[in-house]
């Protein structure tokens, strides 16, 4: 008899929706979605991580430090003393005279030549690709520096003993 009435029961119910069973829907993991929220944060944390790192690694050299090293290098060549390490492809050399001391280099970066050539027109003369300045100013500097992918300078130290 409770076999009946189990069967019976399940006819009404399939009359009540229609002729099929409902299916039941599992019961929904909270927890689940809130975990692959994190799952996605931390992923996304360590990729930046990773970009900020090979963006340090891969950072050019600072150009200001490379023309004050440059500009300690070539008032070393002036007074004839050991020039360190090397700061550009190609040393400074220099010729010392009884007056003046003449120190040139070949293959500085535009930026840097600018720098070092404003630090170094106070101590002397300075020529730039062959030019010599009458008047120096930061934009005749650009403009003389900027003539090729690299430049050449020439610097004319006032010998101080």
């Amino acid at each position: 008899m409770a076999q009946h009435i189990s069967a019976t029961h399940s006819m009404q119910h399939r009359q009540q929706h229609g002729g099929h069973t409902p299916r039941r829907r599992p019961p929904q993991k909270k927890g689940l979605s809130a975990l692959v929220v994190w799952e996605w944060i931390i992923v996304l944390g360590l990729a930046g991580g990773l970009i900020i790192s090979l963006m340090t690694m891969t950072e050019a050299p600072d150009a200001k430090s490379q023309a004050s090293d440059l500009v300690v290098q070539m008032k070393a060549a002036a007074l004839g003393r050991p020039l360190g390490n090397l700061v550009l492809s190609s040393y400074p050399t220099a010729q010392r005279g009884k007056r003046e001391s003449v120190v040139s280099i070949d293959k500085v970066p535009p930026k840097i030549c600018v720098m070092v050539a404003w630090d170094l027109y106070r101590l002397g003369s300075i020529t730039i690709n062959g030019t010599a300045p009458t008047r120096v100013s930061a934009e005749k500097l650009v403009e003389l520096c900027n003539q090729a992918a690299a430049a050449s300078m020439t610097w004319t130290a006032r010998v101080v003993n």
